[in-house]
């Protein structure tokens, strides 16, 4: 893990918001209006109009879940050892491997050790999800200057909607009711211990660790890509982020080249 003196603390200051479109939304319109504070944490009981990937959206009954963005920015991190201070988007997926470590590392504690990631980064416990994470980045020419960590967790919601495939939530798992404040304080610790430990050590440092946690590794699951369904053995993740699938060949997807039947 990262050395005892971080170099960046996520989840202060936390703003408390009752309602709100999306905390994404909110965070990047902070952002740009020059008002947000590196490290601040965005959290809501309820969102009109929550993001998820691909543009999906994001269902959640009110005050039932985790429901938070953490915005950090880039120009204020000196990256250790290195003359250079400036982030480029090359660095990206390795704040994407420690987030959904981070969130990994969270809900290990809490659910036990069924927890895994869905590549990219889904949290899921068994088959079933147990929340997801979308990381929005802002760039000025070839500087990373901002990223966006938007995360929501099922945590005591026991009735979903039937468009949402096999959610599973906290209180589900346990038979507990939780407080959801307190688990944000929780999540924060774990963030900014897995954030620092990428700013010290590199991408390369959580790749393995990442593969180790990662949903269905080794297994032969069904895919589709563009109708077609076929089987592949899910090999790992490169330090690109790409999915290794070994379907008769070895082959490299990036996210959204090909969807899940599970």
């Amino acid at each position: 893990m990262s050395p005892a003196t971080p170099i960046i603390t996520l989840g202060e200051p936390l703003i408390e918001l009752s309602s709100i479109d999306s905390t994404n939304i909110y965070a990047i319109s902070q952002i740009q209006q020059q008002m947000a504070v590196s490290g601040s944490c965005y959290r809501t009981d309820f969102q009109t109009h929550g993001k998820g990937q691909l543009g999906r959206v994001w269902d959640s009954e009110k005050g039932k879940n985790l429901l938070c963005s953490y915005v950090l920015s880039l120009a204020d991190v000196q990256k250790p050892n290195e003359n250079v201070k400036l982030w480029t988007p090359g660095h990206q997926m390795g704040l994407s491997f420690a987030v959904s470590l981070a969130v990994s590392d969270f809900y290990q504690t809490l659910a036990g050790e069924e927890t895994s990631i869905k590549w990219p980064n889904d949290l899921y416990w068994r088959d079933r999800k147990a929340g997801g994470i979308l990381i929005e980045n802002t760039v000025r020419g070839n500087a990373w200057t901002w990223s966006i960590i938007g995360i929501g967790i099922n945590i005591n919601q026991t009735e979903f909607s039937t468009e949402v495939a096999r959610p599973v939530s906290l209180r589900q798992i346990t038979g507990k009711e939780w407080d959801i404040p307190l688990l944000v304080s929780t999540l924060s610790k774990a963030l900014t211990l897995r954030v620092n430990e990428w700013i010290y050590k590199g991408a390369e440092a959580l790749l393995d660790e990442y593969n180790q946690r990662l949903f269905k590794k080794g297994a032969v699951v069904q895919f589709n890509i563009n109708g077609i369904s076929f089987a592949g053995k899910v090999m790992g993740v490169n330090e690109k982020g790409q999915l290794i699938v070994d379907h008769g060949t070895i082959e490299t997807y990036n996210f959204g080249d090909l969807q899940w039947e599970i």
